[in-house]
């Protein structure tokens, strides 16, 4: 799910309303897709006042488990679906994504539209930033605009995974699983990578073939870095505070009471 973010000054009955300072809000990955103050549920609101207002309604357990999950974030390593035709396959790529910690997948609808199948992704897409695109090209314009390497996936290349950097920016295109990856994607990534096989199969199935990747990016980072995540502190509170309010069906109406009692909107 995405929010649309912008930034403006709100004032309280003391004045300007404390949001992170200028230092924490430069600390920002540039492909980081939030600033402050958040705008969610048509409420715009800073998330340290979000995490205030939600966070005695939810069990101690949850919250506990927000932290955990957050350690683990991060948005340097992302998934990109290119022109997918099952939707399942996509779903399975959500739920892969979302449990090694990679917060962004980017889908480009070519061949169909996305939607959800719970069945298969488990509540992943909850959890998740999911970029939906028409075409290659605005995909790719975006994620270089950002600072990733685009590194697709193809039979024809003779770089493995295993040559790969996943500590930088990086986006790994998955093709369909007719044609694999485009050919218009193909012109614009930077490198082609392939999966070491040793057996008469030529290929994976694409849901398995994006788990492998995932996992052995999740395994790299965790080598080289002790961990996966490496969100600032203020990008952590930010996801806190979606986190939250999404753990919560009655959200929007906990922290409209809370600014109505404690701020003058």
């Amino acid at each position: 799910m995405r929010y649309n973010i912008n930034y403006r000054n709100r004032m309280t009955k003391k004045g300007i309303l404390s949001n992170l300072d200028t230092e924490q809000i430069n600390m920002l990955h540039p492909y980081f897709p939030y600033t402050e103050p958040l705008n969610v549920g048509g409420l715009l609101c800073p998330s340290e006042h979000i995490i205030s207002a939600l966070e005695p309604w939810l069990t101690q357990e949850r919250v506990e488990k927000i932290g955990k999950v957050l350690q683990n974030r991060t948005y340097t390593v992302s998934p990109v679906l290119d022109g997918l035709y099952d939707i399942g396959n996509m779903n399975a790529v959500l739920r892969t994504s979302e449990a090694f910690g990679f917060q962004a997948v980017h889908i480009i609808e070519t061949s169909v539209k996305y939607r959800e199948a719970n069945r298969v992704a488990q509540g992943a897409e909850k959890w998740l930033d999911i970029f939906r695109w028409k075409s290659p090209l605005g995909c790719v314009s975006y994620l270089k605009e950002k600072g990733y390497k685009i590194c697709a996936t193809s039979l024809d290349s003779q770089k493995t995974i295993n040559e790969i950097d996943f500590l930088s920016p990086t986006a790994i295109v998955f093709g369909n699983e007719h044609e694999g990856v485009s050919k218009e994607m193909l012109k614009h990534a930077d490198e082609n990578i392939i999966i070491p096989m040793f057996g008469f199969t030529q290929s994976f199935n694409i849901s398995v073939a994006a788990s492998i990747v995932l996992y052995h990016a999740f395994q790299e980072r965790v080598k080289q870095l002790q961990t996966n995540g490496d969100l600032y502190e203020n990008e952590r509170q930010i996801l806190k505070a979606l986190f939250y309010w999404k753990s919560l069906s009655r959200a929007k109406e906990i922290v409209s009471h809370a600014l109505k009692k404690d701020f003058i909107i």
